[in-house]
């Protein structure tokens, strides 16, 4: 071994020993795979680069009404659902109704819900579960709902510029050091972050987007991926207008730090009963699968799978895919697959 990198061994044992076990370790003994999350949508998932990253920060930003919500609660349940010792804090500072969290398959004795809409003790006790490894995954619903304790106290003529955003970017940093993770041991719990916020228009914007979102710059520079949701349409059953049953969500990666960026994912969301057996908090993920399927030509001839034809429609593919959960992982799998060999997706 040669001087230098007996030099820098030395420095690594003096560190380590000093500042704690692994603050300065080789490159190659770092986990190639950056951990991920699923969102529970394919679509999502490819835009992602293979789902939320874990132990980081994830927006989701749009409009009011436009699904941003739904999307995280589906998150939660979905993980649940492929793991049973899968826990999730929500932070409700706006409304939270147990009613809607079920609907979308979430196990309530594995949400904990902080019920306040206080910005500092909110942000305090995430910082505590993330450090502490007791959450899988942190939901804050939402930023502009959070209200720092100066501008409580303050009378409503009272001025208190920039207060949330100054709490905000000290949180983040803080939340930094106990959302940090082995680089090296890939069973140290990871939790997913996901703050959800909202569009708001800039003062004086006279030329490019005007748009912004509450709570400052800093926040922007402490999150992983950054997604827009919007509805893109409504779904309807029947022609009057009264009959809308859902709608589609559509997403837009528009900040990511390990894939490429302005990646998009489609998803439809039911929220009342349908006569086609949706129901509230449903997302039609096989749809969502069929689709990106057909985009990859992973059908054989005009709808044929495994040399059997399996529809003849596109609406006969759905339906068969919805009722066929095998047939549904198989056709997830092989566009996984098929992506990864490409080099342009990983699993999640």
């Amino acid at each position: 071994m040669s001087t230098n990198w007996a030099a820098i061994d030395e420095i690594a044992v003096s560190i380590n020993k000093k500042l704690g076990e692994s603050i300065l370790i080789k490159g190659s003994d770092i986990q190639v795979d950056v951990p991920r999350s699923t969102t529970g949508i394919l679509s999502f998932d490819l835009a992602l680069g293979g789902g939320w990253a874990a132990n980081q920060w994830n927006e989701i930003v749009g409009d009011e009404s436009s699904g941003k919500t739904a999307v995280a609660m589906h998150a939660i349940a979905v993980n649940m659902k492929r793991d049973p010792e899968f826990i999730a804090l929500f932070v409700a500072a706006e409304e939270y109704v147990p009613e809607y969290a079920e609907a979308f398959g979430i196990d309530t004795d594995r949400l904990w819900v902080v019920e306040t809409n206080q910005m500092e003790p909110a942000l305090e006790l995430i910082i505590k579960a993330v450090e502490n490894r007791a959450v899988d995954m942190v939901v804050i619903d939402s930023i502009p709902a959070l209200v720092p304790n100066e501008e409580a106290d303050k009378s409503m003529d009272e001025g208190g510029m920039a207060v949330g955003a100054r709490l905000l970017g000290k949180f983040f940093r803080k939340c930094a050091k106990a959302q940090r993770r082995s680089l090296k041991d890939p069973t140290d719990r990871k939790c997913t972050l996901i703050a959800i916020n909202q569009w708001r228009d800039a003062i004086g914007v006279m030329f490019g987007d005007p748009r912004t979102t509450p709570g400052g710059k800093a926040k922007n520079y402490f999150y992983f991926t950054r997604m827009e949701v919007r509805r893109d349409e409504w779904l309807k059953e029947g022609s009057a207008i009264d009959k809308r049953v859902g709608q589609t969500i559509k997403m837009r990666v528009f900040k990511n730090k390990t894939y490429r960026p302005q990646q998009v994912g489609v998803v439809d969301m039911y929220f009342t009963d349908t006569l086609t057996g949706f129901h509230l908090g449903d997302m039609d993920v096989a749809k969502d699968i069929v689709d990106t399927s057909l985009s990859l030509d992973l059908f054989e001839g005009r709808y044929k799978w495994n040399g059997e034809r399996i529809g003849r429609s596109k609406e006969d593919l759905y339906s068969r895919v919805r009722e066929d959960l095998t047939l549904q992982s198989e056709l997830r799998n092989e566009v996984i697959n098929t992506l990864y060999e490409k080099g342009d997706g990983d699993d999640d």
